[in-house]
């Protein structure tokens, strides 16, 4: 857990709202009993249903790539969970209808399209995903993303421009 979840974690704490927990345990035990190889179309099982409710986000890791996977109005998208900003991890952001928000610097992604809103030479990776029998199942890249980083802040915070003699 990065320390914006921490920070947000006990946020919820301090107002009042419980804290969503999936018990480690049982999501380590879920994880574990997710099949290895690839199905007959090339996709990986990277989760169980019941891991990802309905208008939230998490992040998987396959062959080493963190891919962030949302599930919006019943349907799943998956999108690179590196921010083409500064990779601040999209699995962590909030989500407003399909666009989900870097809890970074604010920086904003179509869930469907991975464009970026804040700035549009910086599309993030698109991925196919289903879900089969509780099991999402992430497949091959259906669009490239920029392999850009750094840029313009989106949260109203300026870096103070100091000019060196």
């Amino acid at each position: 857990m990065g320390f914006r979840s921490r920070f947000k974690s006990r946020i919820k704490q301090i107002i009042g709202q419980p804290e969503q927990k999936g018990g480690a345990t049982s999501i380590r035990e879920a994880l574990a009993s997710l099949p290895t190889e690839p199905d007959a179309d090339g996709f990986y099982a990277v989760a169980t249903s019941a891991i990802l409710p309905e208008g939230k986000g998490n992040t998987f890791t396959r062959d080493g790539h963190g891919i962030a996977v949302f599930r919006v109005d019943g349907a799943l998208f998956a999108i690179d969970d590196a921010c083409a900003h500064e990779d601040g991890p999209l699995g962590e952001g909030d989500l407003s209808g399909r666009v989900v928000t870097c809890p970074y610097h604010n920086w904003r992604y179509n869930l469907e399209t991975g464009e970026c809103l804040s700035q549009d030479s910086r599309s993030v990776s698109c991925f196919a995903v289903k879900e089969v029998d509780g099991v999402i199942w992430v497949g091959p890249r259906t669009r490239h993303g920029s392999e850009e980083r750094g840029g313009l802040h989106d949260d109203g915070l300026n870096s103070p421009q100091i000019q060196v003699d």
